[in-house]
């Protein structure tokens, strides 16, 4: 097999993925969570990303897209750490992590890490995606941090996990819905936009949709 051929291969995984992504996310959002239905679209969802991610690995590297290569990283950060902590739900009461989390949080911190320094060079250069790749690397520098906190000090709030599940597969799916407009819209000198912009409304979402549960769960607290 050809060079050329594998990387057609990996963008058609990554195009299919990203379908797969984007109906089983719906699906995994607009469900009685904890239900039968909802987990088993989680799991496809995750295997969506998984395949988004691998393609757009090969991608990145074949093609020398360094952007692509760690934004890659940040939406499968997001992926990954929405899933996995389904089974860190006892870290207020002491739980500690696996050296699985440590890892995933090392090796992510490092792209993001990456991203912000290649946002700023961009931003010198006169490249208006510089502000696109400076948010991703904010936004997954305070999830890095909030996760170091919380694998150090517990954390106190006990549904810690369900609103990072929340924050982080709505980010996820965020990244997923961001990759199908620019590919499919295209706004040239001004492409930076494309890239912001599904997060700042989704980001709204997921700040209310955290709020509302919060009520809710004080609510029942109290009750």
């Amino acid at each position: 097999m050809t060079t050329e051929k594998l990387l057609t291969g990996m963008l058609w995984v990554h195009i299919a993925g990203g379908t797969i992504a984007l109906l089983s996310g719906l699906i995994a959002m607009f469900t009685a969570k904890g239900g039968k239905t909802h987990r088993l679209a989680g799991k496809i969802y995750v295997a969506g990303m998984t395949a988004v991610f691998v393609g757009a690995l090969f991608t990145a590297i074949g093609h020398h897209k360094d952007f692509l290569l760690m934004v890659a990283f940040f939406s499968y950060y997001m992926t990954v750490r929405g899933y996995r902590i389904l089974y860190l739900k006892n870290l207020n009461q002491g739980q500690k992590p696996q050296l699985l989390d440590w890892m995933i949080s090392s090796l992510s911190g490092v792209f993001i890490i990456s991203l912000l320094g290649w946002g700023i060079w961009a931003l010198i250069q006169g490249v208006g995606m510089g502000i696109a790749g400076i948010m991703f690397a904010l936004i997954g520098s305070s999830f890095l941090i909030a996760d170091v906190r919380n694998f150090i000090h517990p954390p106190k709030e006990k549904m810690h996990w369900w609103y990072s599940h929340i924050s982080s597969m709505g980010g996820s799916y965020i990244s997923a819905v961001t990759a199908f407009v620019v590919v499919n819209i295209q706004l040239p000198q001004h492409n930076w936009i494309l890239w912001i912009l599904p997060g700042i409304i989704g980001g709204v979402i997921i700040g209310r949709t955290i709020r509302k549960y919060k009520a809710k769960f004080q609510t029942a607290s109290n009750a």
